[in-house]
């Protein structure tokens, strides 16, 4: 089984437009070419009274030409960050799609927020009214980092981020490592997450909290909000939303632990139209209604924004499809490098050869 190094997959990642990934797989899970199970979790609290877990994310996707099977592995501890270590770190195993035996692994961390943060940067493009040129951020730690040099390196229209983390210092830092390479866009820390929320037309969550503050009139009119982390946004602010848009509505429904999925159990959140029955009469109207998946929009089935102060808070909750499809397009890459310069090794052996026989 071929491991590649979490050097391979950086180099590798460098050359794959992940944006362009991920609207693949969307286009896919629309037309039926995908395969998405639930979920496996196991959850426990270490000896220090931290709360872990481990995620088994398996997922098939077809995308071009070929079949990618795989699972992601990730797995977290809350106090990892104050040892020094990353939040979450694991694993992606690819399948052999004629045997099914494992044919290649490789470090998931780096695969897991580059996919993450093209989906925010995607989601964002499909429902803005106008390309964004202010960034409210909250959280500073290694997703952050991939949503913004993603989105600053994709936008030039954006001019200041607002950055808000609750350790003052990871921020700045973030900042100041961002600020060398985008001089042209202000990066200001922040004093609260309200100040990065009200002062921003995409909102971008990445925190660990499992306790909502976003407040429904912090978010201004027109306002996109990726609620990428847990529960950052109060229910409120989904209420008041004039738009929900999730990633895949199954991984809301099996949900028990994220505000929307705990919602929609209790009977408050309507789910998109394809995937409604009847309701009987008499019922209360839910809450809140999902408008569509990103894939709907994608295909077309769906249409986004309808007014341009229009509040829309999208909702994507992880799809495995996108891990392996990226790692499927990395492993493919990987064999296209090594073959194109065993070509041109031989090719220089060969003329080499010549040349000192001649």
């Amino acid at each position: 089984m071929l491991e590649l190094t979490d050097a391979d997959v950086t180099g590798l990642l460098g050359k794959v437009d992940l944006v362009d990934v991920v609207r693949e797989v969307f286009q896919a899970h629309a037309d039926d070419r995908t395969v998405l199970p639930e979920e496996s979790c196991l959850r426990w609290t270490n000896d220090q009274g931290e709360s872990c877990r481990s995620l088994n994310m398996p997922g098939l996707v077809e995308i071009d030409g070929r079949r990618i099977a795989g699972t992601k592995i990730i797995n977290a501890s809350l106090g990892n960050p104050d040892r020094g270590l990353p939040r979450a770190g694991g694993i992606v195993l690819l399948f052999d799609i004629t045997t099914a035996r494992p044919v290649c692994s490789m470090d998931a961390a780096r695969i897991s927020a580059g996919r993450t943060a093209a989906v925010s940067v995607l989601a964002a493009e499909l429902l803005w009214a106008r390309p964004a040129r202010s960034i409210g951020l909250i959280g500073a730690g290694a997703l952050a980092e991939a949503h913004l040099d993603l989105a600053l390196r994709r936008w030039p229209s954006v001019r200041e981020v607002h950055l808000y983390d609750q350790v003052p210092d990871r921020a700045v830092r973030l900042a100041e490592r961002l600020g060398d390479t985008y001089r042209t866009v202000a990066l200001d820390v922040v004093a609260s997450a309200e100040r990065a929320v009200r002062d921003a037309e995409l909102v971008i969550p990445v925190t660990t909290t499992t306790t909502g503050y976003i407040r429904a009139d912090w978010i201004a009119p027109g306002t996109v909000t990726v609620n990428v982390s847990l529960d950052d946004l109060l229910p409120e602010a989904f209420t008041a939303a004039d738009q929900v848009i999730v990633d895949d509505w199954s991984l809301v429904a099996a949900d028990t632990t994220r505000l929307l999925g705990r919602m929609h159990r209790s009977g408050d959140v309507l789910p998109p139209p394809r995937h409604r029955t009847p309701t009987g009469a008499g019922r209360p109207a839910p809450a809140v209604e999902v408008a569509a998946e990103l894939c709907d929009l994608i295909s077309g089935a769906a249409t986004g924004r309808r007014s341009a102060e229009d509040r829309i808070v999208v909702n994507p909750f992880g799809m495995s499809l996108h891990d392996v499809a990226v790692a499927g397009r990395l492993f493919h890459d990987h064999y296209a490098h090594r073959a194109t310069s065993t070509s041109t090794t031989s090719t220089t052996s060969t003329t080499s050869t010549t040349s000192t026989t001649s």
